[in-house]
């Protein structure tokens, strides 16, 4: 049998090497088909298949609790709850705390050097319940948990390796963050990001002393996501029913706006991956209509090939061959061109991987654990044995379906109807046009949708906008009215400069990943039921000069000034949707609302004004906010810097440096920049999902041109001497030339209808991707139609020229 396979392989090396351009069209088309298939399918595993460090991930879960109206993506656990929870769960072997905000930006500071990080705080259980095992040194304990210990914590690979160059002499050394040492005592594996963006974990107690006051009034309570490991024999539901009966018989310790919470649980790998998920599903889909155009071209290529080798066998069926026999050397010749295919796809993979990588968005959960591995590899090796089955079989089969006879009349004979084409030929073309444009029609959809996300009305004017994270010690200035004071000499200093038009205060930059603070309220006159279904709002501390800054225009009452000081009248400032929300159909200005709910303790604040609604933290909806003054708000006091010019940035830059070290000697810039570059990381997974779609897109129809042009040209070659007598009997060059063409066209509209209709009833596969774009949009449907027709035209153009240039006579000499 091996000398067998030997001979056929020596066979089909000597058949192709006669045939060189045939081959390497072949050997580029696979490449293409497969390559784009094995980098798409390392990025899926890594991201959605490749086992975490986490021990038996499959069994641990998170949970959280959503509130019945659904008025914030979720609520947390409070640090009581949590603690009884553990106490009484059934389903769960062990359950921790995680901080419920997710990766918080901190800047903590390595000798002279400031060093801007995302933090997180996890109660001690949370290491010890996921089993990881540290990279070097060790994780958090339930000692390192505890009122008094020594502040530690654990970085993440990534963040090991970028800002200390991979030294493992990291372990034991300290940073320091709000006046205190925090020791590094350990380094994560590669590929464990939970909560997503995290570079360093920290326990709550030693960073958070009240923390165990777990009053949710309390300034020092903290609030959680629940981690938990399943015991043996209990599901994700049975934990959410349990879960559920323990909210329920809470509810009545609770205020009225916080009871009936609806419990989440979640995989933890589902958590993980699950945002971008529809987009790797979309890309993926992409990727194997990809590959099956790529097989329907190679197929397309075969059955043109073995249509000119019908005499060679034919002989060697007059010599003993049997089909069998002939149906394995036609294999084999498949098999090799697919060998090489894939050899060179693996190639472009691994490149196209490291790009692709290099390019994604930051929020692309665990990409270090995006490689080309054995188990890629063997992926890689699997889709090529399938290409090779999908684009080899059925040519093989049909070339040697006939008798001898009959192979024979047909290896001597001469087409003579250039209207017609083979009919397989013809599917295959009307295959690859309708698969190329479900691709381009979803490409052109994410592509639309993210130019108008880029071009979205944010609310307020972000051009010439410079916003900037400030850190200063926590011990450096610890009076609360002394940090005010510095806080508007800041922006005194800052206003003066000649560059600057206007300059503020407020809590957090744009688009961070823990987002913004967020606020219940209820209104005046609001009954309790109400008022507990009120969206939740931003809730922004800002300066006077705020709306100034950022050029958000007061459309009712006034804006802060010096006035609102913490001896006066409280005032707040709301957006349009609280107005409407509180107060429909009147003049909010004078009314009356408290943060809280209403049967909660507060005090009622004045609404002073009415501004719109904005997209500061989250781009793709407006969202409400409630606005107070620095002065009259007792908690931190906001130190994010907001900056509008009038000149050259990199000089206002400098002049703010100098700036903030003449004002404290320990107050800089830690992260931010301008508004423009700021927009770059929410905008970044639309821009990521469109790079990968569109590439995909243009590849397919790229694939499906060529197909179309090598039937046509073949077709061309093969009915020579019909055009020839067509042309001797009259018929001009241009009659000629027009048969091929609407050939073509014909057979690119029945791609483009069927395409079309494919990806109509497939839309909703593509909505989750877009924003304020229609999944059936006539404009990029018909975009893409005319894009593919035109194309077509083109990819025919030169078979018809070459059509039209037959010389009558020597085709009537031929014949």
């Amino acid at each position: 049998m091996n000398g067998v396979l030997w001979r056929d392989i020596r066979y089909a090396l000597r058949s192709l090497s006669r045939d060189r351009a045939f081959a390497f069209l072949v050997v580029c088309t696979l490449a293409l088909g497969i390559g784009a298939a094995t980098a798409m399918f390392s990025i899926f595993y890594g991201i959605a298949v490749r086992a975490t460090p986490v021990e038996q991930d499959a069994d641990v879960v998170v949970m959280w609790t959503a509130p019945p109206m659904h008025r914030a993506d979720h609520l947390p656990v409070n640090f009581a709850d949590l603690q009884l929870f553990q106490q009484r769960t059934r389903a769960l072997r062990a359950v921790a705390g995680v901080s419920f905000q997710g990766a918080v930006d901190v800047v903590m500071q390595d000798a002279e050097r400031a060093v801007p990080l995302a933090a997180t705080w996890v109660t001690g259980g949370f290491f010890p319940l996921l089993g990881i095992t540290p990279l070097h040194g060790r994780t958090l304990h339930a000692t390192d948990d505890t009122p008094g210990a020594a502040p530690v914590m654990v970085i993440s690979h990534a963040f090991w390796r970028d800002q200390f160059g991979g030294s493992p002499d990291v372990i034991g050394r300290a940073l320091t963050w709000q006046g205190r040492r925090v020791e590094v005592v350990g380094v994560l594996p590669r590929g464990f990001e939970y909560p997503k963006g995290v570079q360093a974990w920290l326990p709550v107690m030693p960073s958070f002393p009240a923390a165990a006051d777990a009053s949710e009034t309390s300034a020092g309570a903290m609030v959680f996501d629940l981690v938990g490991r399943l015991r043996p024999g209990y599901t994700m539901r049975t934990a959410q029913a349990e879960f559920d009966a323990f909210l329920r018989a809470g509810d009545v310790q609770r205020p009225a706006a916080k009871r009936g919470m609806t419990p989440v649980v979640l995989a933890l790998r589902d958590r993980i991956a699950g945002e971008v998920r529809p987009a790797l599903r979309a890309a993926l889909a992409a990727v194997v209509l990809l590959l099956l155009i790529a097989c329907a071209n190679v197929s397309n290529l075969l059955l043109i090939r073995t249509s000119t080798r019908a005499q060679e066998l034919a002989i060697r069926v007059a010599l003993g061959a049997g089909r069998w026999q002939l149906v394995r050397q036609l294999l084999t010749e498949t098999g090799v061109l697919a060998l090489a295919g894939g050899l060179l796809g693996t190639g472009l993979a691994m490149a196209a991987v490291r790009v692709l990588v290099a390019l994604a968005p930051p929020e692309l959960p665990q990409r270090e654990l995006i490689v080309i591995d054995s188990n890629v590899l063997s992926a890689a090796l699997g889709i090529t044995i399938t290409a090779m089955m999908l684009c080899g079989f059925v040519p093989a089969v049909l070339a040697t379906r006939d008798n001898l006879g009959v192979r024979l009349r047909r290896a001597l004979a001469a087409p003579t109807d250039l209207r017609t084409m083979p009919r397989l030929l013809h599917a295959l073309v009307v295959g690859q046009i309708a698969l190329s444009v479900m691709v381009v029609i979803s490409a052109g959809l994410v592509l639309r949708s993210g130019r108008t996300l880029a071009r979205v009305d944010m609310g307020f004017n972000h051009e010439r906008l410079l916003v900037f994270e400030t850190t200063l010690p926590a011990n450096a200035i610890p009076d609360h009215a002394r940090l005010v004071v510095l806080q508007e000499a800041m922006i005194a200093r800052v206003s003066a400069l000649p560059d600057v038009v206007a300059a503020s205060t407020m809590p957090k930059l744009p688009f961070a990943a823990q987002g913004g603070w967020l606020a219940m309220y209820s209104g005046d006159g609001q009954s309790v039921e109400t008022q507990a279904n009120n969206p939740w709002a931003n809730f922004e501390v800002v300066g006077p000069g705020y709306f100034r800054t950022l050029e958000l225009p007061v459309t009712r009452g006034r804006a802060f000034d010096a006035n609102d000081h913490e001896r006066a009248a409280p005032v707040a400032i709301v957006s349009e949707a609280i107005a409407r929300r509180i107060w429909p159909g009147t003049d909010p200005i004078g009314k009356r609302l408290k943060l809280g709910t209403a049967d909660e303790p507060g005090e009622w604040i004045a609404v002073a004004g009415v501004v719109g609604d904005t997209r500061y933290h989250e781009l793709t909806s407006l969202q409400p906010s409630l606005y107070l003054p620095t002065r009259q708000f007792g908690g931190p006091v906001p130190m994010t810097l907001a900056v509008r010019t009038r000149g050259d940035d990199a000089r206002v830059i400098a002049q703010l440096r100098a700036v903030l070290r003449a004002l404290h000697p320990d107050l800089m810039i830690a992260r931010g920049g301008a508004m423009s570059q700021l927009l770059a990381a929410p905008l970044a997974r639309t821009r990521f999902a469109s790079l990968l779609l569109g590439t995909f897109a243009m590849v397919t129809l790229f694939l499906a041109l060529v197909g179309m042009y090598a039937a046509l040209a073949s077709t061309v070659r093969q009915r020579s001497r019909e055009i020839g007598i067509r042309l001797a009997l009259g018929a001009t060059a241009s009659m000629v030339r027009g048969l091929v063409l609407r050939q073509a066209l014909r057979l690119a509209a029945m791609g483009c209808a069927l395409g079309i209709g494919v990806a109509f009833m497939t839309s909703r596969f593509v909505r989750i991707l877009l924003y304020a774009t229609s999944a059936t949009d006539p404009a990029t449907y018909l975009a893409v139609a005319a894009l593919v027709l035109s194309a077509s035209a083109l990819a025919s153009w030169l078979p018809a020229i070459r059509a039209g240039r037959v010389n009558p006579m020597q085709m009537i000499r031929a014949s």
